[in-house]
């Protein structure tokens, strides 16, 4: 007979305890579902939209002419925009938008992209982008040699390339000289030099043009002011000192 009652008095106990188990896991998850979830997600969309900055990246694209070349910019940042200011070399670039976050523009100019954005929690950001795509600068000379009054020398363009139908040189005397040899191939350019300073001049595909001038020794006369006016510079300084001491006595 205890047999029998002592059983059921155990199963009661058991199924107590596994109430209350129960009971506490259920509140534990009820705690956590309704007030501690909730929290870290409402705190932390306060910090994102808080702390979240601008993001974007610009992209620089192709030039068939070396004259024009367009910029993207995408804007991959979660928040709105509340401004956005382009500039290339301090100059304002005019942005059109392409897409929900995409932006363009053209580019004639080589120069220092900056971009400044601002989010609309007043977060801001800027980053910057080197344009040097386009050829704004003319042929250069090198490996200048002179020798018995010939003037030989190569001309180079690293971007639209040398216009070799351009390569004249000119003086008082005669407004067209034309180069003894072209060798387009090598870009080797070969003038004679009498008893006058010439100034060459030669342009590249898109239009720009350089003038060098250079005297019957086949020396740059550009290059020898600029070298008389640092030793004159330089011998006023050593002469400094020296009046400055007579004054004082």
């Amino acid at each position: 007979m205890n047999q029998y009652n002592n059983q059921p008095r155990a199963n009661r106990r058991q199924s107590g305890s596994q109430y209350r188990q129960d009971a506490g896991k259920r509140g534990f998850l009820s705690i956590l579902l309704f007030y501690v979830l909730p929290f870290i997600l409402v705190n932390g969309l306060i910090f994102l939209v808080v702390t979240e900055k601008p993001k974007g990246d610009i992209t620089i694209g192709e030039s068939s002419d070396y004259i024009n070349t367009t910029m993207e910019l995408k804007i991959s940042s979660l928040l709105p925009l509340k401004s956005m200011e382009v500039t290339l070399d301090g100059t304002p670039v005019q942005m059109t938008k392409t897409g929900s976050k995409t932006f363009t523009a053209a580019l004639t100019n080589n120069g220092a992209l900056e971009v400044k954005l601002t989010g609309f929690n007043k977060m801001k950001t800027a980053f910057n982008e080197q344009v040097n795509i386009l050829d704004d600068t003319p042929p250069v000379i090198k490996d200048k040699v002179f020798k018995e009054g010939l003037l030989s020398f190569r001309l180079e363009d690293s971007q639209s390339g040398v216009d070799y139908s351009s390569v004249t040189a000119y003086n008082d005397d005669n407004p067209d000289i034309l180069p003894l040899s072209i060798d387009r191939s090598t870009g080797l350019v070969m003038f004679e030099i009498k008893k006058d300073n010439i100034t060459i001049s030669a342009k590249d595909k898109i239009g720009n043009e350089m003038h060098i001038t250079y005297n019957p020794k086949g020396e740059n006369v550009e290059e020898e002011e600029i070298d008389s006016e640092q030793a004159q510079d330089e011998d006023a300084d050593d002469a400094s000192p020296d009046q400055t001491e007579k004054s004082n006595d």
